[in-house]
């Protein structure tokens, strides 16, 4: 069966239209509790205006299927992931839609290890979930009661930062870069932070209203994040920099500078890695795995050549010292104590781990047919992979969130990936005018 409801990462749509509907969250939660009868879950949330609602009603489900829900309020998603591993949760369900407009929302489930449920696991939950039928009136009964069962988040946070604090040699850091927190969960992270720390990180876009997360700030728009700065996403698992000059450092300047500086033996990224990083593994003498795109892809493939470091571009990074997913703020403090111990600046992660330009060109689809039933695609993608020989490659998938096909272009020059797009993009204008 074709999974309708998860995608690549949870469930994701627009709130207020299927799936994203808190009956469908009170179902969700009624599955998920059966299956976790008796024990302790958590759930938590983002600062998008529909999460409260969404959470309620997850927390209703869990309860009426006789499990044990405890509802952590707006906490990032590394921080929920960690708690659920190292606090005696059987599982936890997260509210975001992580890097996407706050118009949009979702639920991440996460099994007792703090990783994301497995697609098996995936495709079982929903088969139950499109089965199952509520009571309008036990809905309200029920939803009505779980507003009442808000935890504090303090003690969540408290818990993680112990654990940061005593794997981290935080105390070393002297590099102050501030840190943009996309209006999102990892504000309130932050602030709880620096009520603790001698050296405090200053922040910004630190102002959640509901409707503002990830609104011109954040990992999600590097376009608009300052120079000289890092940023988080709306749910916390993503971190990116930018140099004093503006230039950006991704997740794969990333994963070569962690590779390097905490002396590892692998690195997993995804197929749309840059090829920098595979050049760097082979020059280096480490193994170099590529997974399909997504985080808990990249955590699956990690497991099974047990590597401790695997991420993507955008600044997934999952570093296992610290975390068993994608931890934003875990890697940004990472980061602080390397370039303090080396006493450099952020940019000479860009001078000394050069990439290989790329282009990455989103097309807008309606539907997303198999390749070869997109007429004369196929022969296109062969006479531009033709033109690049071994120099570049061409990588086209499509989201799992969105309805786009995005393609990847890889080559030796921005010159050569702005023809292949342009060609590219001209087959599919010409598609639409016929």
């Amino acid at each position: 069966m074709e999974n309708r409801l998860f995608g690549t990462d949870g469930i994701r749509g627009k709130a207020g239209e299927f799936p994203i509907l808190p009956e469908l969250a009170f179902k969700a939660g009624i599955v998920f509790g059966k299956h976790h009868a008796g024990k302790q879950l958590l759930i938590a949330m983002d600062t998008r205006q529909s999460s409260p609602d969404l959470a309620d009603a997850l927390h209703a489900g869990l309860a009426s299927a006789g499990a044990k829900p405890v509802h952590g309020g707006v906490l990032p998603t590394p921080v929920l992931a960690y708690a659920v591993a190292n606090m005696g949760y059987s599982g936890g369900i997260m509210v975001t839609a992580s890097h996407n407009p706050y118009t949009d929302n979702g639920l991440k489930f996460f099994a007792a290890d703090g990783r994301k449920i497995s697609p098996e696991t995936e495709t079982l939950l929903e088969s139950e979930i499109m089965k199952t039928s509520s009571d309008a009136h036990f809905y309200a009964q029920e939803v009505s009661k779980a507003s009442e069962n808000l935890s504090s988040s303090d003690k969540f946070m408290q818990h993680y930062l112990t654990h940061l604090n005593s794997n981290l040699p935080l105390e070393e850091i002297t590099v102050s870069i501030p840190l943009d927190c996309a209006n999102g969960a990892g504000t309130s992270l932050l602030r709880f932070f620096n009520q603790y720390q001698n050296t405090p990180v200053e922040i910004y876009n630190a102002d959640p209203d509901g409707r503002n997360i990830n609104r011109d700030c954040g990992a999600a728009q590097p376009d608009k994040l300052r120079p000289g700065t890092a940023a988080l996403d709306g749910d916390g698992d993503r971190i990116l920099f930018k140099d004093e000059q503006g230039r950006l450092i991704s997740g794969d300047h990333l994963l070569m500078f962690l590779a390097e500086n905490l002396g590892l033996k692998s690195i997993v990224g995804t197929v749309m890695t840059n090829q920098a990083v595979a050049e760097f593994c082979r020059e280096n003498g480490l193994s170099f795995y590529r997974s399909d795109v997504g985080d808990r892809s990249v955590r699956m493939l990690m497991d099974r050549h047990e590597s401790v470091l695997g991420g993507e571009t955008s600044g997934h990074i999952i570093l296992d010292k610290v975390n068993v997913t994608g931890d934003g703020f875990a890697v940004f403090l990472q980061v602080l104590t390397i370039l303090s111990k080396k006493k450099v600046s952020i940019g000479s992660i860009y001078d000394q781990y050069p990439m290989m330009p790329q282009t990455l060109l989103n097309v807008p689809v309606s539907r997303k047919p198999p390749f070869a039933e997109i007429p004369g695609f196929s022969t296109l993608m062969a006479e531009l992979r033709k033109m690049l020989k071994n120099t570049g490659r061409i990588f086209p998938r499509y989201s799992g969130t969105e309805n786009l096909l995005r393609i990847l272009i890889e080559s030796p020059s921005d010159e050569q990936n702005e023809e292949t797009a342009s060609r590219i993009a001209d087959f599919f204008k010409d598609r639409r005018t016929q």
